[in-house]
């Protein structure tokens, strides 16, 4: 009896390892770098979209990798991870501190008025060769609230008014994986196998 009460009670503890498995790459419908020339940090004829994955300062430009996610009707997700790998540093400029932002996507197209789009994640600092991989959830979730579309981009954190030469480096492009959340039936199952465990457990230390 007491291994029966413990198969049924893991297997209920199973029931979340589905959602695990179901975890899937969103689709990356659009990734171009916005690249802001002088002035800096405006919207104008002088600025313009272009190829590659740099995000690099420069006095004379600011190259900004902008990423664009297709949750189609997905309408909440249980966990969503972003990765964007750091492939090298651009003209020996050493350790770059680069910044993410990330937030919904009105369109689903990729335009210089997206310069300014989302809002700040997180910062770090890369030499080049390094993953990094953000927990954007509730941003993601936030985002679904208002569209389908997701976007991230990066930015390198000096400005290029301090700059005499290239900071910053080129990125491969970006990948987003989510887990669906879990249904209610999920948590019923789980909650009755730790009620069960707990029990098992609770008998065999009376019983010694």
């Amino acid at each position: 009896m007491k291994t029966i009460n413990k198969l049924i009670g893991i297997t209920a503890l199973s029931a979340l390892l589905p959602a695990t498995a179901m975890a899937a790459s969103v689709p990356l419908i659009d990734n171009q770098v916005i690249i802001d020339n002088n002035p800096f940090y405006s919207i104008g004829a002088e600025d313009h979209l272009g190829s590659g994955n740099y995000a690099l300062n420069h006095p004379g430009f600011i190259d900004i990798p902008y990423a664009i996610f297709d949750f189609g009707s997905t309408a909440s997700v249980g966990s969503a991870i972003l990765s964007w790998n750091f492939s090298s540093l651009y003209g020996g400029s050493g350790a770059a501190q680069i910044s993410l932002y990330a937030g919904n996507d009105a369109d689903g197209i990729i335009s210089v008025n997206d310069r300014f789009n989302g809002s700040f994640v997180a910062v770090d600092t890369f030499s080049g060769g390094e993953t990094w991989n953000v927990d954007v959830t509730a941003l993601v979730n936030s985002s679904l609230g208002s569209g389908q579309y997701f976007a991230a981009r990066l930015e390198a954190v000096l400005p290029p008014s301090v700059l005499s030469g290239y900071y910053g480096g080129q990125f491969f492009a970006p990948s987003l994986e989510i887990s669906p959340v879990p249904e209610p039936e999920t948590y019923a199952m789980l909650l009755a196998g730790l009620g069960i465990l707990g029990f098992s457990l609770r008998r065999k230390k009376q019983a010694v």
